[in-house]
């Protein structure tokens, strides 16, 4: 086995094929850690001059010297310890040279196999003897934590496996509630479109609304746009806003406005106070509606925007990275709506995954993220957790480090 130094079209070549495949690993997100200025390198080891193991590694300088992280690395097979073993030798050496005082990985491997509720399937996959490997090579493991740290890659995600289902089956495994929103939204006429380089603004201005409602920091601009100038032409990112063209929206309701009156001129007597009743309350929520839809269209015009996403559909699965939402609209259920279209075309396109990311890992109404993960099994699906973050020491002053952030 050689170890070696990679260029960007052959570790790109190999990337694509494997099965711990992540956008974050791409040469092209290189142009997203060049914007704090960090650059990347590729390394990789070759075993009769094919590669068998290999990773994207950004090079952030810190105060004690080069902080290297490999983002969802590193790529190969972490059950072959033999080429494990030889990869993180040579490449410790390799970082060293580099003034590297730490090395960060935190590969896309699943821990324990868990059920739609989070718990633990008896039988079911564990790959705990992983994590003792890396820590037997020197890793130091930073825990199985839980809760949503927008620092770091998420540890726990919400997946709804797609293979060898039909949108037929995948709709009648979704909860009724689920359905029934979706058609709620289908019905009063809720549209996704897919944004443009130059409408990202449309997008930005939901997501930061939201981050400020719910106190996260938003991503920049430039963030978006790089995204969008690295990955839209492979199609491999989507950015979808969902609106309300109010136009039709009030042409429907005053179709229904229309029909509801009809029923009600049509009673007679045999029809029953309660017919009659709820008949009439129909029709004064129709009027409210109306007069809501109007006043909107005067002050937002003829579309309303009431949700945008960013979606990431890479390798073997569709992302839903990013999103935000009008808090007032969210009646309109845009968002069920949204997921549903890109199920939909992960389902077309033969995605084997549908990964609505993150979740907190914490199963408890009471925690302020549930609602987060309430949403998403409403689609049906299972938690996945990841084997987490781990930091490997190259030098002395990793220690250090770590006993002033103790102090």
């Amino acid at each position: 086995m050689d170890f070696c130094e990679l260029d960007k079209e052959a570790f790109a070549l190999f990337l694509k094929n494997q099965p711990l495949n992540d956008f974050a690993q791409s040469p092209k997100m290189e142009e997203i850690s060049l914007l704090n200025g960090y650059p990347s390198c590729y390394v990789g080891v070759k075993k009769n001059n094919q590669i068998v193991a290999g990773s994207r590694i950004i090079l952030e300088k810190r105060k004690f010297g080069i902080c290297c992280y490999a983002p969802r690395g590193l790529i190969l097979d972490y059950e072959d310890k033999e080429l494990l073993t030889f990869f993180i030798k040579e490449l410790k050496k390799y970082l060293k040279k580099k003034k590297g005082y730490v090395l960060i990985i935190d590969p896309k491997i699943t821990y324990k196999e868990r059920d739609i509720n989070g718990e633990l399937v008896e039988g079911g996959y564990d790959h705990s003897e992983i994590v003792q490997t890396l820590k037997s090579l020197g890793f130091k493991h930073d825990g199985f934590h839980r809760g949503i740290d927008n620092s770091k890659q998420v540890r726990w995600v919400f997946t709804l496996p797609l293979q060898g289902k039909d949108e037929t089956t995948i709709w009648n495994e979704m909860k009724p509630i689920t359905r029934n929103l979706i058609r709620k939204a289908e019905k009063i006429g809720v549209q996704i479109k897919e944004l443009s380089y130059d409408e990202l603004d449309q997008y930005k201005a939901i997501t930061e609304d939201t981050s400020k409602r719910r106190n996260f920091k938003d991503r920049p601009m430039a963030y978006y746009q790089t995204m969008y100038q690295a990955f839209h032409d492979s199609g491999e990112v989507k950015f979808l806003l969902a609106q309300l063209p109010l136009k039709e929206y009030l042409h429907n309701l005053e179709e229904e406005l229309h029909e509801e009156e009809d029923k009600l001129n049509q009673t007679t007597k045999k029809y029953s106070q309660n017919y009659i009743q709820t008949h009439q309350e129909l029709i004064d929520s129709c009027k409210k509606r109306i007069v809501e839809a109007k006043q909107l269209q005067q002050e937002k015009g003829d579309y309303l925007p009431l949700a945008a996403a960013m979606f990431m559909t890479y390798g073997n699965e569709v992302i839903y990275l990013f999103s935000g939402n009008i808090d007032v609209y969210m009646k309109f259920n845009a968002q069920y709506l949204m997921q549903w279209h890109m199920i939909k075309y992960a389902i077309q396109k033969e995605f084997p995954l549908y990964n609505f990311y993150g979740i907190s890992g914490i199963f408890d109404k009471q925690d302020p993220e549930y609602g987060v993960y309430e949403f998403k099994r409403k689609f049906n699906g299972h938690v996945e957790e990841y084997i987490g973050s781990f930091s490997l020491p190259l030098s002395p002053l990793y220690k250090v480090k770590l006993k002033l952030k103790r102090k």
